[in-house]
Parts: C-alpha cells; sequence; structure tokens
C-alpha cells in the first residue's frame, strides 16, 4: 500500500471522526434544550403567593366541590369598579396583542395571547395586578383546605392573557394537561412538554362585561362524553378545574373576549 493511499484514509477516518463528534455534540445540545425548556424556572411556592383578599372568595366548600365533580365555578369575584379597570386595563395591551403571535398551531386555537406578570415593565395597572394575585394565590387556599387531588403544587409567576377576535377564533376540544405517553410523542417531544405534563389544576378569571351575552362560551364536557355545560365568560367569573380530567372547548364569541389564566403544576395523587 502506498503512502499515498495511506495518507487519503487517515484523512478520511479524521472527516468521520470529526462528523460524529458534531453529531453527538448535535445531539446533546438537541436534548439539553428539550430538558431545560420550562417556563417554571423562577416559579413560587404556594405559600409565597398568599393573597389575603382571596380568603374572602374561595371557601373550603368550593375545594371539595372542586374534589368531587373536578370543576368548581365562582361568580363575581370582582367589584363593579376593579372588574371595569381591569378590562381597562387589557384592552390598553390591545397594540401589544396584536403583534404578538401565539406558538400554538393555527388549526388548535386562533386566540392572541399574551404572558404577563405582576413585575413586568409593560403598564398592567392596579386592577389587572390584583387580578394576576388573585389566581396565583389559589393554590395556597387548596394548600390550606388540603385539596386532596394534587400536591407538591409550584406556582408560574406568569399569568396567560387570551383575547378571541370576533372573527370565528375558537380553541378545539382538548385537556390542558399533556397525558401522552413517550412513545406517542418521541423524546423530544416528551421532554419539551414537561411544564404541560405537570399540570393538575387550571383557573381561569373572565375580564370581559358582568352581563355578556355574546357567545364565547366555555364548554365543558362531562366524564360520560354524552353531556356537556356551556359556561358563560361574564366578566368576574372564576373558573376552576383539574387540568388533567376537564376536556374542554371555546366556542366563538361576537365580541372581543378576554381570559386571564394561570395552571399551576404538581403531582397527581389519582
Amino acid at each position: 500500500v502506498s503512502n499515498k493511499a495511506v495518507m487519503n484514509f487517515a484523512r478520511y477516518l479524521n472527516i468521520d471522526k470529526v462528523a460524529l463528534s458534531l453529531v453527538s455534540v448535535s445531539a446533546v445540545c438537541i436534548l439539553g434544550e428539550a430538558v431545560t425548556r420550562t417556563n417554571l424556572s423562577d416559579a413560587q411556592n404556594p405559600k409565597d403567593c398568599r393573597y389575603p383578599p382571596l380568603s374572602n372568595v374561595i371557601t373550603e366548600a368550593h375545594v371539595r366541590e372542586l374534589e368531587e365533580k373536578s370543576v368548581v365555578i365562582i361568580h363575581d369575584i370582582l367589584s363593579a369598579p376593579i372588574l371595569q379597570g381591569a378590562r381597562e386595563n387589557v384592552k390598553g395591551l390591545s397594540k401589544v396583542m396584536n403583534a404578538s403571535n401565539h406558538q400554538n398551531d393555527s388549526d388548535i386555537r386562533q386566540d392572541q395571547i399574551l404572558s404577563i406578570r405582576e413585575n413586568d415593565t409593560l403598564p398592567h395597572g392596579d386592577d389587572l395586578i390584583h387580578c394576576i394575585k388573585l389566581l396565583r394565590g389559589i393554590p395556597f387556599i387548596l394548600e390550606r383546605f388540603e385539596y386532596a387531588t394534587s400536591r407538591s403544587r409550584v406556582v408560574p409567576r406568569q399569568c396567560q392573557l387570551a383575547r378571541y377576535l370576533p372573527d370565528g377564533s375558537a380553541y378545539v376540544r382538548h385537556v390542558d394537561r399533556c397525558n401522552f405517553a413517550l412513545s406517542e410523542m418521541g423524546l423530544l417531544g416528551w421532554l419539551r412538554s414537561s411544564d404541560y405534563r405537570h399540570r393538575t389544576v387550571t383557573a381561569i378569571l373572565y375580564l370581559n362585561a358582568p352581563q355578556w351575552k355574546s357567545g364565547g362560551e366555555l364548554r365543558l364536557f362531562d366524564k360520560d362524553d354524552e353531556t356537556h355545560k356551556d359556561v358563560i365568560p361574564n366578566g368576574g367569573k372564576l373558573i376552576i378545574f383539574d387540568s388533567a380530567k376537564v376536556e374542554h372547548q371555546v366556542l366563538a364569541s361576537q365580541k372581543d373576549r378576554y381570559a386571564l389564566t394561570c395552571w399551576f403544576n404538581g403531582d397527581m395523587l389519582e
């Protein structure tokens, strides 16, 4: 064998090694990104999110109803001035929401969404911040009354503000917790859905007119899959439900429809 042939073989061998190394590094980077993809890196425990005004809103009876029926609806939790102020606050975010694009498949949902926090640089307004604190304070109340369906809850710092325009925008039937197995999603999809796989409780506060008559109902499907209940999104209405069990969808509305949502993560006990 000539020296030239040996050198050529060594050159190709080195190229293969480099290529293999690059593939390995790329695979590690992709897996690392999937593992670290989360909105909960700075989440808090329920005690840190205690909000005393919520004690006058959610009672032990509400928590027991949530355990029994997987959903509880509480009406008129906002005073008229606070609701009006919060509605003005969210309308003030219209330009930001018009410019933002949601990260979901438009075949699934067509709403505009915005992640908001108490300490954002955006001018949320005191009434909207009050609403954020109400939602984030719910896990503390659940723990106080020993909610038995989930435990070890963590509270994200952000809530999601959603606006459905009167153009047929809706959200198809779904559950908020990802219940798919690793074999169904593939490794990357399964790792990237960590936040969704650990959702236990969903809380939604509506910021529409108090006497809403413009569609956009939240349709809740019963466990028997044969019946459903349509919830009118009146302003000031709070709905809390089991993220893993309650299938739901959002129907189209005839006016701009606003909802503020927070999902709490933890471990299911059932």
